[in-house]
């Protein structure tokens, strides 16, 4: 799980740089942000490879953890799943372009790391966007309702 004031840190970030679909971590407490927010990569991967690429690629924190949310939220509809990942990327543009001046590469590789990332979900995601959130207020739901019968 991802720490309290690292999850206050990307929802500020995400407000500063007025990144799409802000409003969707406002109906989740800071602690369940951080039990819904896997980093970059999807649950699939290894909690390990999930932050060797998120440490690899911070600026696209703020990015991830709206995009995050829209998956717990998943709809499993083909409009919405394509929405999330164009969103992802334009939210990844917007952060590259008020992190980084124009002259700074940087700018660019992050924008095109958006690009990547966002095709990726495109091509490999729809799976994981059906299934059921793996998140742990998912699990313990399940959990309970197994429980309840």
């Amino acid at each position: 799980m991802t720490s309290i004031e690292t999850i206050i840190e990307l929802y500020y970030q995400a407000q500063k740089f007025h990144l799409e679909n802000t409003d969707i971590l406002e109906r989740y407490s800071f602690e369940d942000l951080a039990k819904i927010y896997n980093g970059i990569g999807p649950d699939s991967f290894p909690e390990w490879l999930r932050k060797v690429i998120s440490s690899l690629h911070p600026s696209l924190a703020p990015a991830a953890l709206i995009h995050d949310v829209e998956w717990h939220e998943s709809d499993k509809t083909r409009d919405s799943f394509s929405e999330s990942n164009a969103r992802f990327k334009r939210n990844g543009k917007a952060v590259a372009k008020c992190s980084f001046s124009f002259f700074n590469p940087r700018r660019y590789i992050v924008w095109n790391q958006a690009r990547r990332f966002g095709n990726y979900c495109e091509l490999f995601g729809w799976a994981a966007w059906c299934s059921p959130c793996e998140c742990p207020i998912c699990e313990k739901a399940r959990a309970q309702a197994k429980a309840n019968g």
